[in-house]
Order: structure tokens, then C-alpha cells, then sequence
């Protein structure tokens, strides 16, 4: 289990926004909770206005609580980029992002059962908590992404607080799990002709 997360390589670049098409348009209704985690309540989320466009299969309001500043960053500009894009995916993309979101919750398992090993004490967090909305199954598996890897933030710093976890094993942990759920929104990019049936990514 260790090597698996040794291994796994660091970002090539700092976590940021995604390019994203649209223009938005007037803010959302969200009901963020403050709740003295220090990080700036998220007012509305990026592409807000080209995701309510979506009809959905089967809508859904998740509850996504969290403490980091990553997680906020991508729930306000990435989330409805991505949840817009699943939404749309046909053949191989659907199939890739299936793929790409079944491997990134397995690899937070992984490393969740991992850190869990070292039995540090769960300590209180304040958090924020925001309403997600889901119109498709793979959406639902994002937000399960988002909230396996706040598990994993709090439970490494945690880990690492009471000396059972480098400092250095604990940055790589979490910059490692970044780049997972970054590479979703990589995957996402790309239209549906620009992958093959199988899933695969068309050389161009």
C-alpha cells in the first residue's frame, strides 16, 4: 500500500482554474454555512448558468462539507465545468471519465486505509458546507472524489501533527491526491470525437 502512494508522482504545476467555455451569468443560489474555517464563502460557482441549462436524469442536492482551500477553489471553478461536461460525454469519453473518476475514489480508498494505519486521533474541524447539484450518476461520483479527499487532507495533517506521518510524506500525500482530482477536469476538456469507443484519447 505505501508504495502505491510513494510512487504516485507530484503535480507538474500549482492547483488552479481550468480554462472553461461560457460566460456566466447571474449568480446562483447556493447556501454556504461559514463556519470559522478562515476560507472565504463561495457566493456563486463558475459556469453556473450553462450547467442549469442541463436537464437532468435523475436531480440530486448533495451536501459537500469542507475544510481545505483546494477542495473550495475547485468546487467554486471547476465543479459545473466538469458536471457540465459529464452531463454531455458520449461513448469513449463517457467510458474514459467513468474510468478516470472509478480509479481516482479507489486510489483515495487505498490511501485512506493506508493513513488510517497509523490510528492518529480525529480531531474537530470546522468546515464549510455547500449544496451540490448532481444530474448524473458521474456527477455523484465526483462529489464522493471531493469528499474522499477531504477525509484524506484531515486525516494526513492529522497523522502527521502527532509525528507519525514526514512532513515531506504528508505534502506528497495530498499534492498526489490534488493532481488526481485535477486530471478529471484534464479528462473533461476534450470533446466527445476526440476519443476512441474504447475510451482512449485520439492522437492528434
Amino acid at each position: 500500500m505505501a508504495a502505491v502512494l510513494e510512487s504516485a508522482p507530484l503535480p507538474d504545476e500549482p492547483s488552479g482554474d481550468a480554462a472553461q467555455g461560457g460566460t456566466p451569468g447571474a449568480p446562483a443560489v447556493l447556501t454556504p454555512v461559514p463556519s470559522g474555517t478562515g476560507l472565504k464563502p463561495i457566493e456563486r460557482l463558475t459556469s453556473d448558468t450553462r450547467y442549469a441549462k442541463i436537464v437532468p436524469d435523475s436531480q440530486q442536492l448533495t451536501a459537500l462539507q469542507y475544510s481545505s482551500l483546494f477542495t473550495r477553489t475547485f468546487v467554486r471553478s471547476d465543479f459545473n465545468f466538469c458536471a457540465t461536461k459529464i452531463s454531455v460525454a458520449r461513448g469513449g469519453k463517457l467510458r474514459a471519465l467513468d474510468k478516470t473518476l472509478r480509479e481516482t475514489s479507489e486510489w483515495f480508498t487505498k490511501a485512506l486505509a493506508w493513513v488510517e494505519q497509523h490510528r492518529a486521533r480525529n480531531l474537530p474541524w470546522p468546515c464549510e458546507t455547500i449544496e451540490l447539484e448532481a444530474k448524473r450518476p458521474l456527477t455523484g461520483q465526483l462529489v464522493r472524489c471531493l469528499s474522499q479527499y477531504e477525509r484524506l487532507f484531515k486525516r494526513a495533517i492529522e497523522t502527521r501533527n502527532e509525528q507519525k506521518l514526514g512532513d515531506e510524506r504528508c505534502s506528497a500525500m495530498i499534492a498526489n491526491a490534488e493532481k488526481k482530482l485535477k486530471h478529471i477536469v484534464q479528462v473533461c476538456i476534450p470533446d466527445n470525437d476526440q476519443y476512441d469507443a474504447d475510451g482512449n484519447r485520439r492522437e492528434s
